[in-house]
């Protein structure tokens, strides 16, 4: 009995180990090389939807005719998640105002309570007001699941808006659609 227990315990040491992994490698964020599943939204679909969403924004001329003085504050409001998961859409928005914010078009304004509290502070030391945003941008992430017996498939669609003074303005979309085969067991 001794003999099976200690064989056991080698052989399960001996599967475990032989289960990690030393060979771990750097890729690059989103890219070809990145994994890519059908259980969730991932880097590259992040990356994608945020720079397809920008570049439309941009390229639309909607924040050139807003008739406010350039940088315009904007607001993040809401982006509503509609999947079957949790998520953190900061993954989306981040990216977003991160461009917007360099081009110059756009001062997005923090929601952050501190933040808050010291830009009133300070307008109130120096007898101003802080000035409200003009524009506001929300959004929704939808999800679709559709599968047959060889194939399972989810398209990820983000929707943005661009609102001036409760108006939009603009308003972009972008679907990602994955597709993986369904394991020969079922699963």
């Amino acid at each position: 009995m001794k003999i099976f227990k200690t064989l056991l315990i080698i052989s399960l040491l001996a599967l475990v180990s032989g289960c990690a992994s030393n060979n771990a490698t750097y890729v690059d964020s989103g890219g070809a090389r990145s994994i890519i599943s059908t259980n969730k939204i991932n880097i590259a679909d992040w990356n994608a939807a945020a720079a397809s969403l920008t570049n439309d924004l941009l390229s639309s001329g909607a924040l050139e005719k807003i008739p406010e003085k350039q940088p315009v504050k904007m607001l993040v409001s809401r982006i509503i998640n509609r999947t079957s998961e949790s998520i953190d859409t900061d993954m989306l928005t981040r990216k977003i105002t991160m461009v917007l914010g360099n081009s110059g078009k756009v001062r997005v304004v923090s929601q952050d309570a501190a933040t808050s509290e010291l830009a009133e502070y300070e307008a109130e030391m120096t007898g101003k007001k802080v000035a409200q945003p003009k524009i506001t941008m929300t959004g929704k992430i939808l999800e679709d699941r559709e599968s047959n017996s060889d194939l399972r498939e989810v398209t990820y669609t983000f929707f943005l808006e661009v609102n001036y003074r409760g108006t939009p303005i603009w308003s972009g979309e972008k679907q990602i659609t994955k597709q993986s085969e369904k394991s020969s067991f079922g699963f």
